[in-house]
C-alpha cells in the first residue's frame, strides 16, 4: 500500500542503505506496469500469465465455485485468524 516505506523496509531488514535516487529507482521498477513491460525478459513466456492486468479479483473469473470453497478452506485451516492472514487480508481480496 505504501511502495517507498515498503522498499525502505525491506533494505533496513537486509541492512542495505539506499540514496534517495536508489530508492526510486526500486519503487518504479516495482511497480505493476514496470514488471508486466519487463515480463519476458525476467521470466520469459511465463511472464504474460504472471502479469495479466494488475487488479485484484480476477480469481474469480478462473475458479469454479468448488474451488473457490476449497481456496477459503485450505486458507482458513491453514493461515486463517493469523497475524499473516491478517495482512494478507484474505477477506478483502479473495474470499468469494
Amino acid at each position: 500500500q505504501n511502495p517507498v516505506l515498503g522498499v525502505k523496509n525491506i533494505a533496513a531488514f537486509f541492512g542495505i542503505s539506499l540514496t534517495e535516487k536508489e530508492l526510486q529507482c526500486v519503487v518504479e521498477r516495482s511497480t505493476f506496469q514496470s514488471m508486466k513491460k519487463n515480463s519476458q525478459e525476467t521470466h520469459g513466456t511465463f511472464g504474460n500469465i504472471l502479469f495479466r492486468k494488475g487488479g485484484v479479483s480476477d480469481w474469480k473469473n478462473l475458479f469454479s465455485e468448488d474451488q473457490n470453497e476449497k481456496m477459503d478452506k485450505a486458507f482458513e485451516e491453514r493461515v486463517g485468524g493469523t497475524k499473516l492472514g491478517r495482512k494478507l487480508k484474505y477477506d478483502v481480496y479473495c474470499k468469494a
